[in-house]
């Protein structure tokens, strides 16, 4: 009898060792869940959030969003040159970080040029875009464009 319980007894620490860490191993998924929100519920709302429309073919749209790490993420769209009925995104950028809280830019580097377009916030609705591209062949250009907050 002594030996079946010196068995048992090692076999029920093992049970409890395992029990133990399956139970911290969650506790600690859902603290690191909450944590998570908790951090972005303490980003602050930016006025910029929202897409932006604009009636130039050249830069029709501009999405700007808040990301979980409290930065701000912008899409850029223009008319697609093979669908001149469609716009097409230019992709995720992340948005550099100003003092100012109406003023944003971000950037794009494409095969044959580097583009930066910078936003001002002229009001809750207006924002107006500097677009400046410089070409590998050493053309510049640069365009204004006043976009409106939609949806």
């Amino acid at each position: 009898m002594s030996h079946a319980s010196a068995v048992g007894r090692p076999l029920r620490q093992i049970m409890a060792l395992l029990v133990t860490a399956a139970l911290t191993l969650s506790l600690a998924a859902v603290i690191t869940v909450t944590s998570a929100k908790d951090a972005a519920a303490l980003c602050v709302a930016n006025r910029f959030d929202g897409k932006w429309r604009s009636s130039d073919p050249r830069l029709k749209r501009i999405d700007v969003w808040q990301g979980e790490d409290c930065h701000l993420y912008a899409r850029a769209w223009s008319v697609c040159d093979y669908d001149k009925t469609l716009i097409c995104s230019w992709g995720n950028r992340r948005m550099g970080d100003s003092p100012d809280p109406n003023f944003q830019f971000f950037s794009y580097n494409w095969s044959n040029a580097n583009e930066v377009l910078q936003l001002r916030m002229k009001d809750a609705s207006h924002i107006s875009v500097w677009d400046h591209t410089d070409f590998n062949d050493g053309t510049k250009q640069t365009i204004s464009v006043t976009m409106y907050k939609s949806g």
